[in-house]
């Protein structure tokens, strides 16, 4: 091979038919060019090694230029010498690690120009665009559009709006119509009309029905719970844990623990023939529609009058509430999946008294979380507690004579273990299942 008069000469070769091996040599120093050619012109070429010792950066622009078929635009800040060892790297790696190394940088144009200078140059014009695209904004004459809210609130959506603001735009909420006011310029209220339409999507609705029951202890496993944990005082516990186990509450008297009853009509017949047989109690079957991630609260008990003392000392009457109070947030999964936040709260009276002869109420409650499948049932239950009663049998007359009516008569006395069961059943309400119904916020039973 011949060297020419700018001291590099060329030599290119077949490789495997497919692709050509060219060595560029610069000074008694060489480059070998590896492409892989694509059967479509307009594709990337494939990888690139190059080899060098101090080339000048513009030789080095000019051969990855050849390789890639791109047009290269050097600016005259753009000097210096070249030691790189790359290997079957793509051209746009080789062509980044090349500049960088050196302090520069490339920004490729629409019309696929690749332009390279310094870093700081390329971070200025980036800097004066942004300065020109404002100083263009506040040029431009400024518009009022009203954006109508229909399934959020409006306010809800005031910070996001203020995101895409210019520095003279303004928003404002119109609650009386449920809408925002916003005055920028068409751009941005183009951007902001779009914005709200993805915010804006109608909140899906869960019915949750609940049913607190009154059964004897030793029945709760014909119910087929699976009591899934104990203690729930923790409120990070995850009540999904696999350590259900298909019998009856092991939580103490007074604690509380959380299971499952798989969806279908199985467990409404068994509570039916358990208090046919006088063994279950159905206290209440409250029923309550909420939104999705918003809070319902059921009262299941009775307000009291208890007399207590002001900040001045002076007796005064203030309700209490008595009974079973529970407060339940939904949150809908992807998947239909849901997941529950509970606080059950179960409070009474209790027949001690204080010195003072005050009274006493004794409150058990509990806050847990439980994901269940849209239909399944969560249980609370763990709360038991003895009943105790005395039954007398006798002849008349002959039992109520003194001294000796005891041989006409006897007695028994009975102890029965009581457990108060909460089913909380959640289900995604469809739009078909609220044509006819009225949403609820809030139930009380008493």
């Amino acid at each position: 091979m011949s060297m020419d008069a700018g001291g590099a000469r060329r030599a290119r070769a077949a490789v495997g038919g497919r692709g050509l091996l060219a060595v560029v040599g610069i000074s008694g120093l060489f480059l070998l060019l590896s492409p892989v050619l694509a059967a479509d012109p307009y594709e990337e070429p494939g990888t690139l090694s190059l080899d060098v010792q101090k080339a000048e950066i513009a030789t080095v622009l000019r051969t990855i230029a050849d390789f890639s078929g791109k047009n290269i635009v050097a600016g005259p800040e753009v000097t210096g010498l070249v030691t790189v060892r790359l290997l079957s790297v793509p051209w746009r790696s080789a062509l980044d690690v090349v500049l960088r190394a050196n302090g520069y940088g490339w920004k490729e144009d629409e019309e696929g120009i690749l332009r390279v200078t310094t870093i700081k140059n390329l971070q200025n014009e980036d800097v004066e665009k942004e300065a020109a695209e404002r100083r263009r904004e506040d040029l431009l004459p400024l518009r009022t559009r009203v954006f109508p809210v229909n399934f959020a609130k409006a306010e809800e959506l005031k910070d996001a709006v203020e995101t895409i603001l210019s520095q003279r735009g303004q928003v404002h909420v119109d609650g009386r119509i449920n809408a925002l006011l916003v005055k920028d310029i068409n751009q941005n209220l183009d951007r902001i009309g779009e914005l709200v339409r993805e915010l804006d999507q109608e909140t899906k609705q869960v019915e949750i029905v609940a049913k607190l029951v009154d059964l004897d202890a030793k029945v709760s496993r014909e119910l087929g719970i699976e009591w899934l944990a104990s203690g729930l005082n923790n409120p990070a516990i995850d009540a999904t844990a696999d350590i259900a186990v298909n019998a009856a509450s092991p939580a103490r008297a007074g604690t509380f623990s959380v299971g499952t009853v798989g969806p279908g009509g199985s467990l409404d017949a068994t509570l039916t023939a358990l208090a046919t047989e006088n063994k279950a109690r159905i206290i209440s079957n409250p029923r309550i529609t909420t939104l999705d991630n918003q809070e319902a609260w059921i009262l299941v008990g009775k307000k009291i009058p208890l007399i207590v003392s002001d900040p001045s000392g002076n007796p005064i009457t203030e309700l209490t509430t008595i009974g079973i109070q529970m407060t339940v947030r939904p949150h809908i999964h992807a998947n239909g999946n849901v997941t529950l936040d509970l606080h059950p709260e179960v409070s009474d009276l209790s027949s001690q008294a204080t010195v003072q002869g005050g009274i006493i109420i004794v409150t058990s409650e509990a806050s847990t979380r439980v994901m269940v499948e849209n239909g399944q049932t969560a249980v609370i239950g763990g709360l038991i507690r003895s009943n105790r009663s005395e039954t007398g049998y006798g002849i008349p007359f002959l039992r109520d004579i003194p001294l000796l009516g005891h041989l006409f008569s006897s007695s028994s006395e009975v102890e029965e273990q009581r457990e108060l069961l909460i089913f909380v059943t959640p289900r995604i309400m469809e739009p078909k299942d609220l044509a006819g119904g009225s949403e609820t916020s809030e139930a009380e039973q008493r």
